[in-house]
């Protein structure tokens, strides 16, 4: 078998899951990780010696390993770094010849996610996304029962997600929170980033095929920012698929407690739900059915597995840039359409868990959970500090 070498585009934040994981596939001879980039620079000793003595030259930019490929011959590459890079460093790669595990989003703009995918056609190399939980068993066979017509047709599919973020979220790097970096759009968002894992899901299950998404024709937001940032850190958004299916998400980084992101489906003939890392579960109008997740670890190497097998010529799915792109599509809209409102500080409070502090929205639990439920804007559901959703796109436009 012609094992795939593999390197690794930056080492430091979300790109340290991704090494575990390569060292892991490389233990057992499934991949051979010979190269990393140090991204961002000041890698740890430890680490740095470590990746050496398990064969892996470390380089200090991208373009110093894009100019060693032929050298390498290199076969595969992650790119886990800052979203406005994904396509400058993608489309590099690819034409280059190599194949591409690119982390979520696609890309900041629909320009960068066209020019991956027109990349990807003229080179023909194999580029996948990493919405890691599109690869989960319990999300396919929760789309199987769907489309087998267990609960009938969709009617509304709805994300509920509360991930407290500390201050120190958003200093971790130069680009958390961020509309854009210099001249480069980013657009962070919960919507882009951590929760669109839970978009995605949404809009997969939403759709017709068996491995396709559906593609919102219409979409509208509520954005508000408590933390101090330039971006949101709170959204409702509202959607709606070509034959009348309503797609709701309501997230926030700036709740007190988590409230663990799950998607409620309803049907014409019944209704299903999935929670991260625990179960898909659905009811109908003859039968119930229930099936356990994996844990979020093994769902995450389960996508490489599927990614590796892709690259054999393996029939199996893996999340394309076209796929991905809808997703940037409806980023970019709803930054088109809402305005971004303060939340004013007296409506703010703030509290220390070990060491971190952390600014948040008191009573923003109860708030979204019931406009998610009940399908409301957050004004509705009672957060005096919210903009009705017409008022907001007027002070858009």
């Amino acid at each position: 078998m012609n094992v795939p070498r593999v390197a690794l585009i930056g080492l430091g934040g979300y790109g340290a899951v991704h090494l575990q994981h390569l060292r892991d596939f490389h233990r057992i001879g499934a991949v051979r990780f010979v190269a990393a980039v140090d991204f961002p620079p000041g890698l740890d000793r430890e680490t740095a010696e470590r990746c050496r003595t398990e064969g892996c030259q470390l380089f200090p930019g991208f373009d110093e390993l894009l100019a060693a490929i032929p050298q390498l011959r290199l076969d595969f590459a992650v790119v886990p770094t800052p979203i406005h890079l994904h396509a400058r460093m993608a489309v590099a790669l690819v034409r280059a010849g190599v194949d591409v595990l690119v982390e979520k989003p696609l890309a900041s703009t629909l320009e960068d996610a066209r020019a991956i995918n027109a990349a990807r056609q003229s080179t023909e190399r194999m580029v996948a996304v990493g919405f890691q939980y599109l690869h989960a068993p319990e999300v396919i066979a929760l789309k199987q029962q769907i489309l087998a017509g267990a609960i009938g047709s969709l009617r509304r599919l709805t994300v509920q997600a509360a991930w407290p973020r500390s201050h120190a979220y958003y200093q971790r790097n130069s680009w958390a929170g961020r509309l854009r970096v210099g001249n480069d759009l980013v657009l962070d968002s919960p919507v882009s980033n951590a929760m669109s894992h839970f978009f995605m899901i949404m809009l997969f299950l939403a759709g017709r095929e068996a491995f396709a998404l559906a593609n919102p024709r219409q979409v509208s937001a509520e954005l508000y920012r408590a933390q101090d940032i330039e971006s949101f850190d709170t959204g409702v958004l509202r959607m709606m698929t070509p034959d009348g299916v309503k797609l709701d998400f309501y997230g926030t980084h700036s709740s007190r407690e988590v409230n663990r992101p799950s998607l409620t489906i309803e049907g014409t003939a019944g209704s299903a739900e999935w929670v991260q890392d625990s179960h898909a579960r659905l009811v109908g109008a003859s039968n119930e059915w229930t099936y356990s997740a994996a844990p979020e670890s093994d769902t995450r190497e389960r996508m490489l597995r599927d990614v590796l097998a892709k690259r054999r010529g393996e029939p199996v799915f893996i999340c394309t840039p076209e796929m991905a792109t809808v997703h940037v599509a409806c980023v970019t809209e709803l930054h088109r359409d809402a305005k971004i409102v303060t939340i004013p500080p007296e409506h703010l409070a703030s509290y220390q868990a070990q060491g971190v502090e952390f600014t948040y929205v008191p009573q923003l639990d109860q708030q979204l959970a019931r406009a998610a439920r009940e399908g409301l804007s957050l004004a509705e559901a009672g957060a005096s500090w919210a903009v009705q959703p017409h008022a907001m796109r007027e002070q858009a436009g």
